[in-house]
């Protein structure tokens, strides 16, 4: 079945790639102010492309779309807690599927991510910041997958 492209819920938004989705994901929802994470697929570079899956990713990367509340939580903290999620590499190993990028939502987001992306030095040269284009939700079997398994 086709993924699909989300709709906007409540709340501020931010959205990342962190390599592989599910860790990540678990870290950001036990995260106070945070209203709810959705695990999906992002980023791709060619219009002709659209309805990824798990099975057939095309060109593009596995994200976390983050609805959060800016009154509890900044976007700032956000994009630290990214770092400290994990750490970014390099392109050419991780492939398209696996890379790290921040995607902003506005011109605020885009310049706190430059400027988060720049303060880790080498080690923010391997994520990329490109503006939050089409996301198209994953499968319910990605969604909350850490607490599935874990039987919680």
């Amino acid at each position: 079945m086709p993924a699909a492209r989300c709709s906007s819920v409540a709340g501020d938004h931010g959205r990342f790639c962190h390599g592989m989705i599910l860790d990540p994901a678990a870290d950001f929802d036990r995260t106070r102010g945070v209203i709810s994470t959705t695990v999906g697929y992002s980023g791709s570079n060619d219009p002709a492309t659209s309805n990824p899956t798990y099975q057939n990713i095309q060109d593009y990367s596995e994200s976390i779309r983050v609805t959060f509340d800016s009154d509890v939580v900044s976007y700032a903290d956000l994009l630290e807690m990214f770092f400290a999620f994990h750490e970014p590499g390099n392109p050419a190993w991780t492939g398209t599927q696996y890379r790290s990028a921040i995607f902003p939502f506005g011109e605020e987001q885009r310049e706190l991510a430059e400027a988060a992306v720049k303060r880790k030095g080498a080690l923010g040269k391997f994520v990329a910041v490109e503006d939050a284009g089409d996301f198209y939700e994953g499968e319910e079997y990605h969604q909350n997958y850490l607490d599935k398994m874990m039987g919680m």
